[in-house]
């Protein structure tokens, strides 16, 4: 059985280590130990048991914009609703905060579509990004 609730300090270490595949893999951006304590604030764990399998986070940006981060499940336990749950929580935790808009950058944009995310809201704006090298 797994269960979601709001992340902790006492989580951080196993965030670490559920992301190193995903930074490794280019999925994800490399996050120091500051970082994921910061991004708990607003996160969420997967736990089967007392491990931590999945992970999310919201960071508001404003009150008009907020975007996932981190989104993480560990492999052996994709596809069995995890980042659906993770990613409504952070959809929940949003909205009670009162944010007009959420984002979610990914490379899984048939999962991100699923949970009602969509490549633009009607008659807005879109972002561009500029790359600079590899760094």
């Amino acid at each position: 059985m797994i269960r979601i609730k709001s992340a902790s300090d006492a989580h951080v270490d196993q965030i670490l280590e559920l992301i190193e595949p995903f930074v490794k893999a280019e999925l994800l951006l490399h996050r120091d130990r500051d970082e994921i304590l910061r991004l708990s604030k607003r996160g969420f764990v997967a736990l089967h048991k007392r491990t931590v399998v999945g992970f999310a986070s919201v960071e508001v940006y404003s009150k008009k914009l907020a975007e996932i981060q981190c989104l993480a499940v560990r492999q052996d336990f994709q596809k069995q609703g995890i980042g659906k749950r993770l990613v409504r929580k952070c959809i929940e935790l949003t909205e009670a905060e009162g944010v007009l808009e959420l984002m979610a950058i990914s490379a899984s944009d048939p999962f991100l579509k699923e949970c009602g995310f969509d490549y633009s809201l009607p008659n807005q704006k879109r972002a561009l990004f500029y790359r600079f090298g590899d760094r």
